[in-house]
């Protein structure tokens, strides 16, 4: 039996996994969202003698990334740990293969320096603190900073799709279903090009001021513009098929997406990854026509219809849903996803989990399923949720 915690995290992500006492932090939504809820859990995981197995940072998009640089630059040196951390997945711009070419010029530091002195900026900070003041450093200079495990190493090798399951722990495991490597590298070409334009000629050679100015510049990257879908149903009732279209943000193309698994158990977690991509993964990992079924989803990038595909939906089910998203930006989660989740028929009831209350969610509860499928919808703020073989009632 899994459970897990899926903070309040305002637009972002946060989840903390046990798996039987292997501990997955993945992601940790804004500075405040570590500083009011995470830290006093690790705390107490420290205090009863557990650690962090795994520490996972989906993508580098503020709302996923600031809480880990809070939690990073606060839990101490090797020699005194707030709490031992075995592995961390990140990748960064050092993770990827860089050319062979002269150093950066003067010239090129200067146009990196400016970046870097500008910091984490360009998110709203109405109702909480997205980045705090002391984050004046990328997650990946911390990670060398702190001596953490990067990567498997050093962080010069990135995460990627492909390979067997990483062993953690009490047998569980870990299946990377991506991003795929051309993700990774789109993003860098992308960030390549913005810095073009502001006078910057080098060859972004692995160093500090690199992995700052670019993960400072990811976090922050404006999204590009997303195709709307024109009502044409009575009262907008649109179906998921009228008015979904991919996502184009190159930034979450290059989210984390894997499955944690132990036994006959394992959870998929889809960060902000895009739906085709996890459909080829999910088709070459069991090329099946039945639906492939896990004990618990968390639907990619907070339930967004550009994200949550009917192909996505017809290879993958669960009786358990997860959808992280206070709705304060883009609207997410968008009803037609939530809906296209529970009018599917199964032979299970679906337990749809959400940490704040939003109008497509309080819509769902008057919605009723069009295969008569039973579901449920459920507000779990910062409590812990049993996912398992239980769950199939």
């Amino acid at each position: 039996m899994f459970r897990l915690k899926m903070y309040p995290a305002n637009n972002g992500d946060a989840f903390l996994v046990d798996a039987g006492g292997t501990y997955i932090l993945i992601d940790a939504g804004f500075a405040s969202t570590y500083q009011d809820f995470i830290a006093t859990d690790l705390a107490q995981l420290a205090k009863d003698g557990s650690r962090l197995d795994l520490v996972v940072c989906t993508h580098i998009d503020a709302d996923h990334i600031g809480g880990l640089l809070e939690f990073l630059s606060l839990n101490g040196t090797p020699a005194k740990r707030g709490i031992e951390v075995d592995a961390v997945w990140h990748n960064s711009l050092r993770s990827l293969p860089a050319s062979t070419a002269t150093p950066d010029s003067v010239h090129d530091r200067m146009v990196l320096e400016a970046m870097r002195r500008r910091g984490f900026q360009g998110v709203a900070t109405s109702s909480f603190n997205p980045i705090s003041a002391r984050q004046g450093s990328s997650l990946a200079k911390l990670l060398r900073q702190y001596g953490y495990s990067w990567n498997s190493g050093d962080g010069t090798s990135c995460i990627s799709q492909g390979g067997a399951p990483v062993p953690l722990p009490r047998n569980v495991g870990v299946h990377v279903i991506g991003p795929k490597t051309a993700r990774l590298e789109g993003l860098r070409d992308l960030w390549l090009r913005e810095v073009r334009k502001l006078g910057y000629r080098g060859s972004s050679q692995p160093s500090d001021l690199i992995d700052d100015a670019y993960e400072m510049w990811c976090a922050t990257a404006p999204p590009p513009p997303v195709p709307h879908a024109t009502p044409i149903a009575a009262n907008n009732s649109l179906r998921l098929a009228d008015v979904y279209t991919p996502d184009p943000s190159i930034p979450n193309g290059s989210s984390i997406a894997l499955i944690i698994l132990t036994g006959n158990t394992r959870l998929l977690f889809l960060g902000d990854a895009w739906a085709e991509d996890v459909v080829d993964s999910l088709k070459a990992l069991e090329p099946t026509a039945a639906p492939i079924i896990f004990d618990a989803i968390k639907v990619s990038h907070h339930g967004s219809l550009h994200n949550t595909s009917v192909e996505l939906l017809s290879i993958a089910d669960s009786p358990c849903f997860l959808i992280s998203s206070d709705g304060s930006r883009h609207g997410h989660p968008d009803f037609e996803v939530l809906a296209e989740i529970v009018d599917r028929p199964a032979s299970f009831k679906r337990h749809l989990y959400f940490n704040y209350g939003t109008a497509a969610s309080k819509q769902l509860e008057s919605h009723t399923s069009k295969s008569g499928t039973a579901f449920s919808v459920h507000v779990a703020k910062n409590d812990w949720i049993q996912v398992g073989e239980n769950n199939y009632d």
